[in-house]
């Protein structure tokens, strides 16, 4: 234990300085860890700001982390990304510290599953991960998430991941008291990574008396500015819980240096240095254990020591042997910097769609075609052998429904027929995995609009190709 003075004037928790506490109460704040896991990874992170380093914080997540209903700008000011890094600028300034929102409107993690790394900057230290309120409550959006936070996990920085929950009314009404929170806690404990959530704090008042939380909402779904102060006082309350962890864990000043490798600037001794100064620091060092450090898994020491599990939430015993890691590989309409070259779509019948003023935080960009029999042939990067198909689903009473078949390389016997007609009241983005299993290495995905040919439908608009 430090011998130093706490710094911290919420330490120890529950104490006349933790206003949190007294605000919420010590075990209503405690329930909101549906899983607190060992923390380990979000410590290191803490050990690092302790030393005097920056810290870039990453948001990923659907409506509720962009900001719709509570500012509808990603740094908004009310919304609970911006609250929480202020919070962490008061109690760890450093002016290369950072915050990112690569969180999109009517999004879930299908989509990030995929394309994180588009929204993610190449070196990150902590990413949060806000899909409670966005994904359905299905297996396959399990298998999602999971692949989301396992491609963070490996990551060359590895950064810690955190998720976090909304509770949301509309989606109680949909699935009661097991909802997609329920199936992230799974990967959360599968992976060792803390699960925050507004739910336990919301949910009996809600079912006695709706009215009594509406305070906090814009809708049923999406949080007003109060909702978001609940979700930032959440995270607030844990990553406090963590800090008086890491303070009194420490034997001495000098301890915390050598565990990060942060040199003679001292305890909060960054104010000079700037984010690249550092090329060894806490982030930046390969944990040991990592699944690249185990290529065969051999012995039952390989699988202790690992911090990510060199196998799935799913596996079985007889597939362990065959386990290819999946390295998600995203070709996307959204994707500007680097689209696909205009030579794909000439003479293809298929277009790309670019709005002259794109609404921020929407899957506004697509590649579509109105013309039946119109093929549109894409290159992707296989690893694991999955292969989907990324397309805006539209309300199928407004009769703008079309359909394509997509298939990998010459698998013309394999191709799978999506169609975009969905029950649904306005139109949103769905996933379709057309194959698995397909062999490592470079192939094409090729889709063809459906229909007569010489008579046009309603376009058919990809957003997406997608490999593992």
């Amino acid at each position: 234990m430090s011998q130093e003075p706490n710094p911290f004037s919420f330490c120890p928790i529950g104490s006349s300085g933790d206003l949190l506490s007294e605000k919420y109460g010590v075990n209503n704040l405690a329930r909101s860890r549906l899983h607190a896991g060992s923390g380990a990874r979000v410590q290191k992170v803490l050990k690092k700001a302790m030393s005097g380093l920056p810290i870039t914080i990453s948001v990923l997540g659907g409506s509720i982390s962009a900001c719709h209903g509570a500012g509808d700008d990603p740094i908004a000011p009310g919304c609970w990304p911006a609250r929480l890094f202020n919070w962490w600028n008061e109690v760890f300034p450093h002016p290369a510290s950072e915050l990112t929102n690569g969180a999109m409107r009517k999004t879930d993690s299908s989509y990030y599953a995929f394309c994180n790394s588009h929204h993610v900057p190449d070196h990150t230290d902590l990413v949060i991960l806000e899909f409670d309120s966005d994904d359905p409550a299905e297996a396959e959006w399990r298998n999602h998430f999971e692949l989301l936070m396992r491609s963070l996990l490996t990551r060359p920085d590895q950064p810690a991941v955190l998720v976090l929950g909304h509770f949301s009314p509309h989606r109680q009404a949909q699935y009661g008291y097991h909802g997609a929170e329920v199936l992230h806690s799974s990967v959360a404990q599968f992976y060792d990574v803390p699960h925050i959530s507004t739910k336990p704090t919301l949910y009996a008042p809600y079912i006695s008396d709706p009215s009594s939380i509406r305070s906090l909402y814009a809708d049923p779904l999406l949080a007003n500015p109060a909702g978001h102060g609940l979700l930032s006082d959440m995270l607030v309350s844990y990553f406090q819980s963590q800090i008086c962890t890491v303070w009194n864990s420490l034997s001495s000043p000098e301890a915390l240096l050598a565990d990060t490798g942060a040199g003679a600037g001292g305890i909060f001794g960054g104010a000079g240095q700037r984010k690249g100064d550092v090329d060894a620091g806490a982030g930046a060092v390969k944990a040991a254990g990592a699944v690249g450090d185990h290529p065969n898994f051999a012995g039952v020491g390989a699988l202790l020591d690992t911090k990510v599990p060199p196998f799935m939430l799913t596996t079985r015993p007889e597939e362990f042997e065959d386990f290819r890691e999946a390295v998600p590989f995203c070709v996307s309409a959204n994707d500007l910097i680097n689209p696909l070259p205009p030579s794909l779509f000439y003479g293809s019948g298929w277009h790309a769609y670019h709005p002259s003023q794109p609404k921020d935080g929407d899957q506004t960009h697509y590649w579509y075609s109105t013309l039946p029999t119109s093929r549109l042939r894409v290159p992707v990067r296989i690893g694991a052998g999955d292969v989907g198909i990324y397309y805006m689903q539209e309300p199928r009473s407004g009769g703008a429904s079309s359909a394509a078949e997509c298939w990998v390389d010459d698998n013309y016997g394999g191709a799978v027929a999506i169609g975009n007609g969905a029950d649904i009241d306005q139109a949103r983005p769905g996933l379709k995995i057309i194959d698995r299993k397909v062999a490592a290495g470079s192939h094409f995905v090729e889709c063809e609009l459906l229909g007569e040919e010489g008579h046009s439908v309603p376009a058919f608009k990809i957003l997406g190709v997608f490999a593992t």
